[in-house]
């Protein structure tokens, strides 16, 4: 009798702990490359820079920053994910957004060139096929050139 409570003890522990980590979701990282246009001056709260965005959140972006003591210091990012439907047309399958947290910038050579560093990201929603994501962390380096083509040019990291 006392070997079967602590059997069923142990199963019922195991159980417990199973459950829990099925519970958990972990979060997978996913990665883009962003390539656009410069809309406004880095250190604007509008639309720094947009374009398209490539590899495993594809469709279009949207990026702002603040910037505080030569620094950025905020701001707001999109991430807007289509695919192409059957019939040849773009369907939107949802977004995935959130605040810019701070990050370093600095120009190289005459200044028309910025190099943008080490930005920590937040995601603060996703929408449709992503409704389910309320939080994760992100990354973003990227350097913007207004005499280039393609003016932006990045990589985005996005865990969630």
């Amino acid at each position: 009798m006392r070997f079967t409570a602590i059997s069923l003890a142990a199963v019922v522990l195991v159980a417990a702990q199973t459950v829990g980590v099925q519970g958990q979701a972990a979060g997978s990282s996913r990665s883009s490359v962003l390539s656009g246009m410069i809309q406004s001056p880095l250190c604007s709260s509008d639309n720094f820079a947009s374009g398209d965005a490539s590899g495993d959140l594809a469709g279009s972006f949207y990026l702002a920053f603040d910037c505080q003591d030569g620094a950025i210091s905020g701001g707001t990012w999109l991430v807007l994910v289509t695919a192409e439907a059957s019939d040849g047309t773009t369907e939107i399958l949802g977004t995935v957004r959130g605040q810019v947290m701070h990050g370093s910038f600095e120009p190289d050579g005459d200044g028309a060139r910025v190099i943008v560093r080490d930005v920590s990201l937040s995601i603060t929603e996703g929408t449709g096929l992503y409704a389910a994501v309320v939080e994760g962390t992100g990354s973003l380096d990227a350097t913007s050139d207004s005499d280039a083509a393609p003016q932006f040019v990045g990589t985005l990291g996005l865990t969630f």
